[in-house]
């Protein structure tokens, strides 16, 4: 067995057609059974070095190398994919890019089936998991019909069912809500008691405070700071900040903003969301369908930032899609400012920033992806794109293909085009997710400015950060329904 499960040495690594490194002399050893949290800014090459560890680099992202890396023993510039793979389990930051079936049961066990366990096996690894990571309830679910927060514990249960030694999380609090968080604690948790190995990549701190062995910050591809488990605890919140890191601490209860009259209110009623029963693999399609939202009434005040919170498969992304006019026609009744909004028209007035936001980014620089999103009659199209970009911190990647941007820059630059379009309704769901410190200050300054153009902004969280940031409103969710009190 080798000294170290992870042992990386002087490793320098650029991206194929990149002009600079991404990972920049890195030298980093995790011994067995440990758990190392790697932190820093958005892109600062965090997970690019997840991606070495799992053997991703070089074997998938084609790019320049230099340097030493091994990983349970195994040199990942060598060793074939499949036997890191039994080494290595990894949850991605977009969990949605790492599935192989339709249904939530044969992601759980696609994993161990690959491994070539027996049936037996693989069923009782496929209802551990799912039991431990509340998956119960979403089995023989389509995992196209999960909330963002449901493919997120999905991803991290089908990598726990595979029991490999060392586990690679990429952002995996990203998307969850308080309970869910809880709960991926408990499980990283137990996971250290059995003696795995953890490499947990993240911005959100509190759920990892008291587990970590070391923390190390990053920044522009090198390692700028290493702190053992207890200097990482004894770091107050203005410490932490300095050091460009989110509180570890809880956020204070949420305090309401007095908010001044407004003359333009976005008014629902009556709205209701019904869709087809979900299809369960091997039995005949289910007749009828199911309320995923009704809202008898509700309204929003312009000039307000308000919140949407609760727990993952609330209905919250539902919503948004319902203000945004996406999917088939829904009853209910939408006004602006006391004007009906047909259903046909609710795009022109509303801009939704979607979870994910690759959905959402047609053009080939993101100079152009927010020139596109500016209203049509607009004078200087050019001129109030660089200025939202300049609004979200992006000025200096103006000409950068869209999809080559991190996940927290492809997030900023889909908040620069909210910032252009200057539709009377603008909707983010889920706007920080994979956002540092910083960005999530830059976010909620952006969200600000939209509101004091006199503008309705909701924004779908479970960043508490951010609400207690900018939110001046709250408005709770769960099973489809507004929760009041």
């Amino acid at each position: 067995m080798a000294s170290a499960a992870i042992d990386i040495e002087g490793l320098t690594f650029t991206y194929a057609g990149a002009e600079t490194p991404s990972l920049s002399e890195v030298t980093l050893e995790v011994p067995y059974g440990q758990l190392l949290v790697l932190a820093g800014a958005s892109g600062c090459g965090k997970t690019t070095l997840t991606r070495v560890i799992s053997g991703l680099i070089p074997a998938f992202f084609e790019g320049k190398l230099s340097g030493a890396a091994t990983v349970a023993g195994l040199d990942v510039t060598t060793a074939a994919t499949w036997d890191i793979a039994r080494q290595v389990g990894t949850v991605f930051q977009n969990p949605r890019t790492q599935f192989f079936t339709t249904d939530t049961a044969s992601e759980l066990a696609f994993g161990c089936e690959n491994l070539g366990l027996p049936p037996d096996q693989t069923r009782a690894r496929v209802d551990a998991a799912a039991l431990a990571h509340n998956l119960t309830g979403l089995m023989d679910r389509s995992v196209f019909a999960l909330s963002g927060g449901e493919k997120q514990r999905l991803a991290c249960g089908a990598v726990a069912a595979m029991e490999t030694p060392i586990l690679v999380l990429d952002e995996p609090s990203a998307n969850l809500d308080a309970r869910s968080t809880e709960e991926l604690r408990q499980a990283i948790a137990s996971w250290k008691a059995l003696g795995r190995t953890l490499v947990v990549a993240d911005h959100r701190l509190e759920y990892l405070r008291e587990l970590a062995d070391a923390v190390v910050i990053m920044d522009a591809g090198r390692i700028t700071c290493r702190l053992k488990g207890d200097e990482f605890r004894a770091l107050g919140e203005t410490a932490c900040h300095e050091l460009g890191l989110r509180s570890p601490f809880p956020v204070p209860p949420f305090q309401p903003r007095a908010a001044g009259p407004s003359a333009s209110t976005l008014m629902l009623d009556g709205v209701q969301v019904r869709r087809r029963r979900p299809a369960v693999p091997g039995q005949a399609p289910m007749r009828g369908r199911i309320t995923t939202l009704s809202i008898e009434h509700c309204d929003f005040r312009a000039g307000t930032v308000t919140a949407v919170v609760g727990p993952n498969g609330a209905g919250k992304t539902t919503l948004a899609n319902c203000l945004a006019g996406l999917g088939p026609r829904q009853p209910g009744a939408l006004t602006l400012a006391g004007a009906r909004i047909p259903w046909r028209q609710r795009w022109r007035q509303c801009y939704l920033v979607q979870q994910d936001v690759s959905h959402q980014l047609f053009t080939e620089s993101a100079l152009r992806e927010v020139m596109l999103a500016c209203p049509h009659g607009c004078p200087d199209p050019a001129a109030v794109a660089q200025q939202a970009l300049a609004d979200v911190n992006l000025s200096e990647f103006s000409e950068r293909h869209p999809l080559s941007l991190s996940a927290g820059q492809r997030q900023r630059l889909a908040i620069a085009c909210a910032l252009a379009s200057a539709r009377q309704v603008t909707v983010f769901d889920e706007p920080t997710s994979g956002l540092d410190l910083r960005q999530m200050q830059a976010t909620a300054k952006a969200l600000r400015q939209i509101a004091d153009q006199g503008r309705v902004v909701l924004v779908i969280t479970h960043d508490f950060e951010l609400v207690a940031a900018v939110a001046d409103e709250v408005v709770r969710m769960g099973d489809g329904h507004l929760i009041t009190g």
